[in-house]
């Protein structure tokens, strides 16, 4: 998960039960307000996936006989906390009937505020970068209470003014090597280092391909590079470079990098970074994941697009026109406009949702049907 310092996120874990991270969902179910399809979720599912479409209305639907999750902030979360134990929090949906939500995603906060409400409690965080908040906010009537003696700081967790150091190297809150990152390193573009990964460590997150970005895990990111093995670990060779405009995902050696947009530091295991892709001029860089729905109210507009080269494993539905929520990349291939070995530029033509689209297989991507959807787009020229 993308925090400032994934270890302390892992440690205020440890404090809180009940707590898992999914990103994934199935399609579909019940309805928003405004009467756009949500899609069914689990109680552990955050919004980490959707981070790059800040501005986007998205709806789900919680199941009922929920377990809350961990959250952080009060009306604005960061991105990575439970989407229905903040509509719990926010009073939109009940733990035992679970219901319907609209989040929008927004864009980080410097820092977020815990409370106590709805029966849930959420948590102090400091500065985040990106969040999502609750359409139309707390239901009326919710209260608030303040839970001021928890914090995450630079060093680690205050609680009531105690302060527990993490990843300090003593005795029980000495840091996992394989939840580090080089967020401490940023400054120091153009040196390296070196981390010694233990055998048989777990997985963390991992944003890029080559060059990653400085918050993923180090260990995890040098397994996708083979540079490790997980059961044996090892030392590697960090060399911190210059963020990027844009990282994209894939699947290297057992381990699934994700995308992501522009990204303040980066690392790599090679003194020399791997050249950035020049994004067209007049286009917008898109990341493999992206979809047309932050767009939507620009009916009968064609925006220029880039997909850089990346895997075209993005969920589509319809054959061009497509769902607004479908993956723009992995749709320009099944189209045929570009590859994925290559990317390139394109057309998107936005315009409204249909009463059906019909899946198809082409180009090694098969997409899916589906019925009555709120906006759409075309692959064009």
């Amino acid at each position: 998960m993308r925090t400032s310092s994934a270890q302390m996120r892992l440690a205020m874990l440890v404090l809180v039960s009940g707590a898992s991270l999914a990103l994934g969902g199935c399609k579909k179910k019940g309805r928003g307000p405004d009467g756009q399809p949500a899609t069914s979720i689990q109680w552990g599912t955050n919004a980490t996936a959707y981070r790059a479409q800040v501005g986007a209305v998205l709806t789900f639907e919680c199941p009922p006989n929920g377990r809350a999750g961990v959250i952080w902030g009060t009306d604005t979360y960061t991105t990575d906390s439970s989407i229905c134990t903040a509509a719990v929090h926010s009073g939109r949906v009940q733990l035992a009937t679970g219901g319907v939500v609209q989040i929008q995603i927004a864009p980080g906060m410097p820092s977020y505020r815990g409370t106590l409400r709805g029966g849930v409690g959420s948590l102090n965080f400091a500065g985040y970068p990106t969040s999502f908040t609750i359409v139309g906010g707390p239901a009326p009537g919710m209260i608030a209470v303040p839970v001021p003696g928890v914090s995450i700081n630079g060093n680690g967790i205050n609680i009531g003014g105690l302060q527990i150091n993490v990843g300090s190297g003593n005795s029980a809150n000495a840091q996992d090597p394989w939840r580090q990152n080089a967020i401490s390193r940023r400054s120091q573009v153009g040196t390296s280092f070196v981390h010694v990964c233990p055998p048989n460590g777990s997985f963390g997150g991992v944003w890029g391909t080559g060059i990653f970005s400085d918050d993923s895990s180090i260990c995890t990111a040098a397994v996708h590079a083979g540079r490790i093995q997980p059961a044996t670990g090892g030392p590697v060779t960090v060399f911190v470079h210059p963020g990027r405009g844009n990282y994209q995902g894939s699947v290297a050696n057992g381990v699934t990098s994700r995308d992501y947009g522009r990204y303040p530091g980066s690392f790599s295991f090679d003194s020399v970074a791997p050249p950035e892709l020049a994004v067209p001029p007049g286009t917008e860089a898109l990341t493999w994941t992206q979809s047309a729905t932050q767009w939507r109210e620009r009916r009968s507009t064609t925006i220029r697009v880039f997909c850089p080269p990346g895997s075209a494993t993005g969920s589509v539905w319809g054959s061009n026109p497509y769902t607004d929520d479908s993956s723009i990349c992995t749709a320009a291939v099944h189209y045929g406009r570009i590859r994925p070995e290559t990317g390139g530029s394109f057309g998107v033509r936005i315009f409204m949702g249909l009463s059906s689209y019909r899946g198809s297989a082409r180009n090694n991507v098969t997409s899916r049907d589906f019925a009555r959807f709120p906006g759409s787009f075309m692959i064009v020229p």
